[in-house]
């Protein structure tokens, strides 16, 4: 693919052009949110249609509502005569010798009862903000598109430390251009157990995969074992937190998330490392987010 603003000519699976480092996939990004904007605007215009034909049964079942209630309904009233026994004719006659007369219940009388106070119920805890991630299979990364979600677009990257080579870009952003033979590479003494990479996206996405390919993968893996690999990473992804142990193998990783996340960034700090034969740099060549834009 030659890139439209430097001529460069670069491989056809390329991101980001070799000589400018500008994005190569723009135009295809633009026909993909075209065809889901028109997507969008059909679903919208079938929920609104459905959202009448809902709305004009509601008011036909309204309408038959109110004629029955002004129908007049006859109700049969069932009096249910006192039996007169033995023990009550001698109670009245009694009471007429003595001149009284039986007391009449007030049928106006109302007796109201006192409520006995209860406890106001208590709200449930809620549950904690938890979200878990989990190594998946290796062909779980196939899957991806086809459950609706696609590459995050990385617009900028910082790290805690990077080093410095003549010649050799090892900076974040390099962790997204998709090449094998890039990576970045901490810039301290010592093995980089603390140092951290951020990186901002274009937009907010709701996050579901992370795809990593850990340690330096330039010349077919030469200085994959020479060079230190992240053991231990504790990723920030929005509000939430989660760390991942890796394997030592010179391999693509996929991370799923027990949800998808909302986020607009993500930050990367090493806690333990796989120590290099030959140098104490710790690299990474790749670091991919799938999501869903908002």
């Amino acid at each position: 693919m030659r890139c439209p603003y430097c001529g460069r000519k670069n491989p056809n699976d390329a991101r980001r052009c070799i000589r400018c480092g500008r994005r190569l996939n723009g135009v295809r990004e633009r026909r993909r949110e075209q065809k889901i904007l028109i997507l969008g605007i059909l679903l919208i215009i079938l929920i609104l249609a459905a959202g009448i034909a809902a709305m004009l049964g509601m008011s036909k079942i309204l309408k038959s509502g109110e004629e029955n209630s002004n129908q007049p309904q006859k109700v049969k009233i069932v009096t249910t005569p006192k039996p007169v026994t033995q023990d009550s004719s001698e109670r009245e006659i009694r009471e007429a010798q003595k001149g009284g007369e039986a007391p009449v219940p007030d049928p106006d009388l109302q007796v109201t009862s006192t409520p006995i106070p209860t406890e106001p119920p208590q709200e449930p805890s809620p549950a904690p903000d938890l979200v878990t991630a989990a190594l998946a299979d290796d062909n779980r990364k196939d899957e991806i598109a086809s459950m609706g979600y696609s590459l995050v677009e990385v617009s900028s990257a910082e790290a805690s430390s990077t080093i410095q080579q003549d010649g050799v870009d090892n900076s974040p952003i390099v962790l997204t251009d998709g090449y094998q033979w890039s990576s970045w590479q901490d810039g301290v003494d010592g093995d980089g157990i603390g140092e951290n990479i951020t990186l901002h996206f274009d937009k907010t996405y709701n996050v579901k995969f992370l795809v990593l390919r850990l340690g330096n993968w330039y010349s077919s893996g030469a200085y994959y074992a020479p060079n230190g690999r992240p053991q231990t990473m504790t990723f920030e992804l929005g509000t939430r937190k989660f760390q991942v142990t890796f394997p030592d193998e010179m391999k693509e990783f996929c991370v799923e998330l027990s949800e998808e996340v909302e986020a607009s960034s993500l930050k990367m700090t090493i806690d333990g490392v796989y120590k290099g034969t030959q140098y104490d740099d710790t690299c990474i060549n790749e670091v991919d987010l799938y999501g869903a834009p908002q």
